[in-house]
């Protein structure tokens, strides 16, 4: 059928319709589609936005409380510098309360900076392991935890001083140990607990600081360090003491019941290897902390007392045996070997053979100690002889050796030297039972590093009391340190005079490349004798030095000159005899080998004039030179860095 020209113009149009109203449905869904998907969008887009501005917030808000909380670090720290740069021991129980305050107000801006500086968990987390960030992330935190952990440590500490010195200005330290305000020892004891918690805080800052990243941290904080490290030197010297030694550290003075010790008064003008002849003795007794009773008294009224009762005759060392035998091994020259406990145990159960009171230890004193002890109390007025005396720290061993240069021109009736060391002991307990609070406490602080450096020795038959002195350094040990190759060489004056601080020792140690885990080395020892021929022989006249070589454990002895003596005591590296007259030098020349180690020890002889001793790396020429006012520990490794 054909259609006509009208029909189809018709049905295009009608086509044409259909396709535009298609269109147009179509502009309109996609525009539905596009107004839903904005109406989704729009609450997660809100939801963003005020998320970034809570996290902007949130962020200025903690950048605002860690300013505010670092200010007030700084401000306490600052504060308790200042506290730092003051003598402890003229504080008072008073004086610590501002204190206590600082470090209470230090703990709580160190919680709030901690707080402030710290994202949160999942975040936290990610951010200690992210690069360049994450170490200074870490080192920051780091450097918080010490301070609060050493703040509030400190806070405990000053806390249990304070209520310490109140009890001390009350009893003192002579006072009955039965007060019923109880002593400065009972007050430690009360606090056991809490001063172990302390120590506990205190290894912690150590081990913290040990693995602190420095140059992550700010330099501000870097700045800290030194301060924060002379904290730590200072704290880590007692924290044993607070810790697990504070039972040991009460028994020994009298905390459970009375105890006495045997005070031995050497003498480094008659040098021995343990520190010199202890010409003049003591016993104390103390109870809870206090001094209860002395006596001083010459050495040879033991020994005379010990011979009438002796059992048997005891063998003496090789030494005293071959240069001034006597009646067998007396109870005033026990103490004769370096090892101080070897001698003092040998000196107790050669005590324990007397009726003399019972003792539970011994302590060796060297005169520097009492000298320490005149500088704090200042010089001592004594009546000698009818003519009024002052006794200084400078002229201590000057006016001792006056009263044997009497006695020796002839004048017999003058009080002897002994006497005065005896009358100066006294002088000095006195004073300390009645001086006040601060007088004590200079004078207990002196004591710590006297034992440190050997000048106080301490020897107790309580295992728990001698192994907290071993742990401590107080022992006089011939090795310190168990785990550290040590060297020492010690004299003894063989020659019956009093000229033995008129030797000066001068020690070169020559150490060649390792080679197999071994190192071969030289050790030259100069003794140079500085007395001259005018003076009096009993102080500068002939030495015969008897010297004794502790070699590093495992060391093999090579060869010397001279040959070593035939004493069949000797330690490994031998023992010599130097004779020396006025004006003379003498030398010991010795080859070993050692085991190579990182470092080496080397002891300090009490008694003997200080020792120069260089340490040479021969593989580099470099050196080392270090004066033995105390153990000296060289660091091998770094010599040809």
């Amino acid at each position: 059928m054909t259609m006509r020209r009208s029909d189809v113009l018709r049905e295009q149009r009608g086509d044409d319709l259909s396709d535009t109203t298609l269109r147009v449905g179509a502009r309109r869904a996609r525009r539905r589609r596009s107004r839903r998907r904005a109406w989704v969008a729009r609450p997660t887009t809100v939801v963003a936005v005020v998320c970034v501005v809570v996290l902007v917030l949130w962020m200025g808000l903690r950048v605002n409380q860690a300013r505010a909380a670092y200010a007030g670090v700084t401000e306490e720290v600052a504060t308790l510098q200042a506290y730092a740069d003051d003598d402890f021991a003229a504080l008072s129980s008073r004086d610590l309360a501002p204190i206590i305050f600082s470090l209470d107000e230090l703990k709580r801006d160190v919680s709030r900076l901690q707080r402030a500086v710290t994202l949160p968990p999942g975040v936290h987390q990610i951010a200690k392991h992210l690069p360049w960030i994450g170490e200074r992330y870490r080192a920051g935190h780091d450097m918080l935890n010490m301070v609060a952990l050493l703040s509030e440590a400190g806070e405990t500490t000053a806390q249990v001083s304070r209520e310490m010195l109140a009890t001390l200005e009350a009893s003192g330290v002579s006072a009955d140990g039965n007060s019923p305000v109880g002593t400065w020892l009972d007050v430690l004891t009360r606090h056991q607990a809490e001063l172990e918690q302390v120590a506990a805080q205190v290894d912690q800052a150590q081990r913290i600081r040990a693995r602190l990243d420095e140059a992550a941290l700010p330099s501000a904080a870097r700045n800290r360090l030194p301060t924060l490290d002379r904290v730590l030197e200072r704290v880590g010297n007692v924290d044993d003491l607070l810790g697990p030694d504070l039972p040991a550290f009460r028994a020994a003075l009298g905390g459970d019941r009375p105890v006495r010790y045997l005070v031995l008064f050497q003498n480094p003008a008659e040098l021995r290897p343990s520190g010199g002849f202890p010409g003049t003795m003591g016993l104390i007794t103390l109870e809870h902390g206090q001094l209860q009773d002395y006596r001083i008294f010459s050495a040879h009224e033991l020994t005379q007392d010990y011979m009438r009762q002796r059992k048997e005759r005891r063998p003496q060392p090789w030494p005293i045996q071959q240069y001034f035998p006597q009646d067998g091994f007396l109870l005033h020259d026990a103490t004769w070997w370096a090892d101080f406990p070897r001698g003092a145990a040998v000196t107790m159960e050669m005590y324990a053979e007397t009726d003399w009171p019972p003792i539970d230890g011994i302590i060796a004193v060297q005169p520097a100690v009492v000298s320490d002890l005149l500088r704090i109390t200042g010089p001592v007025m004594l009546s000698v002889d009818g003519e009024e005396r002052e006794i200084t720290a400078g002229n201590l061993y000057e006016e001792i050796e006056r009263q044997r240069r009497l006695r020796r021109a002839g004048d017999l009736d003058a009080t002897s030297h002994k006497e005065l060391i005896a009358l100066i002991g006294e002088e000095l307990i006195e004073r300390m039972k009645s001086g006040d609070r601060q007088l004590l406490a200079r004078m207990a602080a002196a004591l710590l590093p006297a034992a440190q450096r050997r000048d106080m020795q301490i020897y107790a038959s309580d295992p728990a009391v001698q192994a907290m002195a071993d742990r401590q350094g107080w022992s006089g040990r011939l090795i310190p340190d168990e785990g550290m190759p040590t060297l020492a060489v010690d004299f003894a004056n063989m020659a019956i005079n009093k000229a033995s601080l008129a030797m000066q020792p001068r020690m070169t140690l020559t150490l060649q490349a390792p080679e197999n885990g071994q190192r071969r080395a030289t050790l030259d020892v100069v003794l140079e004798h500085l007395g001259t021929n005018d003076e009096d022989p009993l102080y500068g006249g002939f030495q015969r030095w008897w010297t004794e070589v502790l070699l590093p454990e495992g060391s093999g002895w090579i060869a010397s000159d001279p040959s070593p003596l035939p004493d069949p005591e000797a330690l490994n590296g031998g023992s010599y005899q130097i004779d020396l007259f006025p004006g003379q030098m003498g030398r010991i020349h010795m080859e070993f080998t050692m085991p190579d180690a990182p470092s080496l020890l080397l002891r300090r002889q009490p008694g003997l004039r200080t020792a120069e001793v260089t340490v040479v790396d021969a593989r580099c020429q470099q050196s080392q030179q270090v004066s033995l006012t105390k153990d000296v520990r060289v660091d091998l490794a770094a010599l040809c860095r």
